[in-house]
């Protein structure tokens, strides 16, 4: 029997009595960056990815598995669980302090409304730098999110389409922001040790 790349990464997984959980750490863990990409299959393969594309991949991986699941948009500053850190660099502990950097994050949301709300940005080793990663989350609550919500957006199945026109609404300068803030903070997380997970 021939495995696509959902199932070979599933059988990695193997077979616990917390699934859920299992899945959930195996793509937190990916290492948070940009690979270009949402993605999910090169974000697997890559080993590392954005929130867009982790969370694709974890809804996709979840359902494969008999899950039901949705990725939800919510409208955040994404620095707002975020303190100024003397590993940052100067420029992204500004804008942390500074704060409001707009952004629409992701989080997938495992069966219907009210369901599990499973945010896998983080991962491991950012811990000591004060980023929420979920390592003991156990599958029975809600994981704490990345950033704090101020509008939710019910899961759409082409989430890379919502999430261009999501970002469009944004003024030119806050574009510009957020991009910055996601240049300086990827940076830092590719190029400081032991932070890969």
């Amino acid at each position: 029997m021939n495995l696509d790349a959902y199932d070979e990464f599933l059988a990695g997984i193997g077979e616990t009595p917390n699934r859920l959980a299992a899945i959930y750490h195996a793509v937190r863990n990916i290492p948070y960056g940009s690979v270009g990409t949402r993605d999910p299959l090169v974000v697997m393969k890559q080993r590392s990815g954005s929130c867009s594309g982790k969370h694709v991949l974890l809804r996709n991986l979840l359902r494969r598995a008999g899950y039901e699941a949705g990725v939800v948009t919510m409208f955040t500053y994404f620095d707002s669980k975020l303190s100024p850190n003397p590993s940052f660099p100067a420029e992204l502990n500004d804008m942390i302090g500074e704060g409001e950097v707009c952004d629409f994050h992701h989080f997938v949301r495992v069966g219907d409304e009210g369901g599990l709300e499973l945010d896998a940005t983080w991962q491991d080793g950012l811990e000591k730098y004060g980023f929420p990663v979920n390592s003991n989350w156990s599958g029975e609550t809600n994981t704490e999110l990345a950033s704090v919500p101020l509008e939710l957006f019910e899961p759409e199945e082409d989430l890379i389409a919502l999430k261009i026109r999501l970002v469009a609404t944004l003024t030119h300068e806050q574009a510009e922001r957020r991009s910055r803030y996601f240049a300086l903070l990827s940076a830092w997380i590719a190029s400081t040790p032991g932070v890969h997970g």
